[in-house]
């Protein structure tokens, strides 16, 4: 489920942990440079309570792949699209 407001997509509800896991991509920190742009996030009721910072896409599609079976290349050119433009160039 992608949340515009936030730049997350959420993947994998675990009802067995009550928690799942979301990509949130930090915009501001891109402007700025920032090279950890890319968060995976443990989210449990809108509250991260663990953080895997990510230098780019593909690094943060390795660590949910950890979690459950991605396709990181099929969902690298899925989230391609959601990127802004000016920002694609961070994947």
């Amino acid at each position: 489920m992608f949340e515009s407001n936030q730049n997350t997509i959420r993947y994998k509800w675990d009802p067995e942990t009550s928690t799942g896991y979301q990509l949130r991509f930090d915009a501001e920190g891109a402007a700025k440079g920032g090279h950890y742009c890319f968060h995976v996030e443990d989210w449990n009721c809108r509250t991260v309570t663990s953080e895997w910072p990510c230098q780019d896409l593909t690094e943060a599609l390795e660590v949910l792949n950890h979690f459950f079976t991605v396709d990181v290349q099929q969902e690298r050119e899925r989230l391609s699209a959601w990127l802004p433009a000016e920002y694609r160039a961070a994947a």
